[in-house]
């Protein structure tokens, strides 16, 4: 059991990473293409349409995280007619919400003229890219419905390969693009058409597995409202969560002494923790199935154990991807937007130490979602959304970008605290001080790597005449040589083991 919980962990980890990483390398790379492809305009039409579907995608009210958690919870209990029930009753609910998501894309294609800024002949695309997403809209929102079964069954690594295929044909359709071209409605459509087709594996993976024994929809709606009241927590959970994350720009537009700049700077370094939170992301769903079986089968003394083991290890990779930024932030900073923004290097530095602080908690947080109690949880985030605002509006005039940071900090400094004050011991009777050293340990080792590194003098790296690539060679070397002290302190003081190392290289498959 624990051998398997162990290459569960390990397989959807190493998936996951690799699935975003091409994501983000596949946007960074096909943006400037595409631009130049399709001109500013028509780019920005592609813009609105998926900026229109991610709106779009709110009315999933949570429902993805309330199914992994009790269909991994009955998987545990054996109550394999229940699931059956309720995610064919969740094939239902996605059908209703593609119906609503159908009906808003054909209400904008109809009389979306006037709330865009649009020329005539650009809405035209634009309206054909609302068709089309409504045309696919059914299946892509169905397709929800079998990777929440797929998670349930710590089959995670199954869905980020096909995630993984998604992003390998979107590189064949910018190659076509670019071979015998295509208008930007026929883009869009195979675009579309590339994330509907995973719905086909899901299917073959949920009938060969059998997880299913029918694709039939059904009208359990008894059953399902266990899920969905639990799902409307977390959507209020999350909302608060984007609420904080949103309001930032938009404090910063309003108050800021010179908004549109203090925007654009705000913009320019949140890139950096952006891509942090997103590999840290995959994080909740590979550890939610886990989290409800152990709830179920496991004694509070494992429940212990795993979390303080993997508290420990999400800090080191946390520790791993914020720590350069700390050391190396005026060179990353030169490096992508030029020296004159140099001076946004400690806000920088502040955000991602506090990520760590954020991130590091998942694991804990995992048992918290599965446990399915998140009142206090949703009233503490609350709370700490609306001081974080406040504090952003207070002090957006005299350090605009400052105060972003500065409130993202507090708030994340409030969460933590009401987790280790109530919401652990409560919630889930974890010993706080155990699972606050598992924590504390490895990130103040990274903190003494950090502070050696600093004082360890390195020569300046003039090997190229663009001064952009010295800068992102320097950081590169500042960050190798705070990784290999990293990990040397962690391997001298029995942080983590090289057979552990070993095992994780040898269940990536």
């Amino acid at each position: 059991m624990r051998a398997i919980r162990k290459n569960y962990i390990f397989n959807a980890f190493f998936w996951s990473i690799l699935s975003k990483i091409l994501n983000a390398v596949f946007g960074f790379v096909s943006v400037p293409l595409l631009l130049g492809y399709f001109g500013k305009a028509n780019y920005g039409i592609l813009s609105i349409a998926t900026a229109c579907n991610g709106c779009m995608h709110l009315m999933d009210l949570g429902v993805n995280t309330g199914a992994i958690k009790f269909f991994s919870q009955w998987a545990a209990e054996g109550k394999r007619d229940l699931i059956q029930r309720v995610s064919n009753t969740n094939t239902t609910f996605y059908l209703i919400i593609a119906l609503i998501n159908i009906l808003g894309f054909l209400f904008l294609a109809c009389f979306g003229e006037s709330f865009f800024s649009v020329s005539h002949d650009e809405f035209v695309n634009l309206r054909s890219c609302f068709y089309i997403l409504a045309f696919f809209s059914a299946i892509t929102w169905v397709s929800s419905a079998y990777t929440q079964l797929l998670t349930a069954y710590k089959k995670i690594a199954f869905t980020m390969k096909v995630n993984c295929v998604t992003v390998f044909l979107r590189v064949i359709l910018l190659v076509v693009l670019f071979t015998i071209g295509m208008s930007l409605t026929e883009y869009f459509f195979f675009w579309t058409a590339t994330l509907a087709l995973g719905i086909i594996p899901y299917i073959i993976k949920c009938k060969w597995d059998g997880l299913l024994d029918s694709l039939k929809p059904a009208v359990y709606w008894k059953d399902f409202a266990l899920v969905f009241s639990f799902s409307l927590s977390i959507f209020a959970l999350s909302s608060f969560q984007v609420l904080s994350d949103q309001s930032r720009a938009i404090i910063l537009s309003l108050f800021a002494l010179n908004g549109a700049d203090s925007v654009a700077e705000y913009r320019i370094i949140a890139v950096f923790p952006q891509f942090i939170i997103m590999l840290c992301g995959s994080l909740i769903p590979i550890f939610l199935p886990n989290a409800s079986e152990m709830l179920v089968k496991s004694t509070q003394d494992d429940v212990q154990n795993f979390v303080n083991k993997w508290t420990t290890r999400a800090t080191i990779f946390v520790c791993v991807l914020c720590f350069p930024f700390i050391i190396a932030s005026n060179d990353i900073l030169g490096a992508y937007v030029g020296s004159e923004y140099v001076h946004l290097s400690k806000w920088l530095q502040l955000w991602s130490f506090f990520l760590i602080i954020q991130m590091h908690c998942t694991p804990a947080y995992s048992f918290v979602l599965a446990k399915g109690k998140t009142r206090a949880l949703v009233i503490a985030t609350a709370i700490a959304t609306a001081i974080s605002i406040v504090i952003n509006i207070f002090f957006c005039k005299s350090i605009p970008v400052g105060s972003a940071i500065i409130g993202q900090a507090v708030n994340t400094a409030l969460l933590a605290g009401v987790n280790y004050t109530y919401i652990y011991k409560s919630y889930v009777n974890l010993k706080r001080l155990s699972l606050f050293k598992s924590f504390l340990f490895p990130m103040v080792l990274g903190a003494m790597a950090c502070i050696i590194s600093y004082y360890i003098p390195l020569p300046n790296i003039e090997l190229f005449n663009n001064a952009r690539i010295d800068l992102m060679l320097m950081f590169g070397l500042k960050a190798f040589l705070w990784f290999v002290l990293y990990a040397f302190l962690l391997l001298a003081l029995r942080v983590i083991k090289i057979s552990e190392i070993r095992e994780m290289l040898n269940r990536r498959g």
